[in-house]
């Protein structure tokens, strides 16, 4: 699943994710129109239909509801950029990350204590 967002997707996520309720094409559209996002109906059902093709939102009759949870879609995201940008290796992620520079005692403690409980 390819889980990079555009703005407008990423929009709707965002207002399903805070309201948790099933919302049809023409709750959208309204909800674009009055946010300052002037759209056209066919505009929004052709973003709502893309996004129930990639998996990210399911339909049902007329309404839509997000795919995942914001938590579980961060960690598909987290999941694909590991894989996509680092070959799956997390040594090579955090060293990305911290440039190669040596991290604190404190925060290598904390990353050692996670890890222990992950396994």
């Amino acid at each position: 699943m390819k889980l990079e967002l555009t703005e407008i997707e990423t929009e709707i996520l965002n207002y399903l994710w805070d309201n948790g309720e099933w919302t049809s094409a023409a709750e959208f559209w309204i909800y674009f129109n009055e946010n300052g996002r002037p759209s056209k109906r066919q505009t929004v059902n052709t973003f709502l239909t893309r996004m129930t093709d990639k998996g990210l939102l399911v339909k049902h009759d007329k309404k839509y509801m997000y795919a995942l949870s914001r938590k579980e879609y961060e960690q598909e995201l987290a999941k694909e950029v590991l894989s996509e940008m680092f070959d799956g290796s997390l040594k090579k992620f955090l060293s990305s990350l911290t440039g190669n520079q040596k991290i604190t005692e404190c925060e290598a403690e904390d990353l050692k204590k996670y890890i222990d409980d992950l396994a």
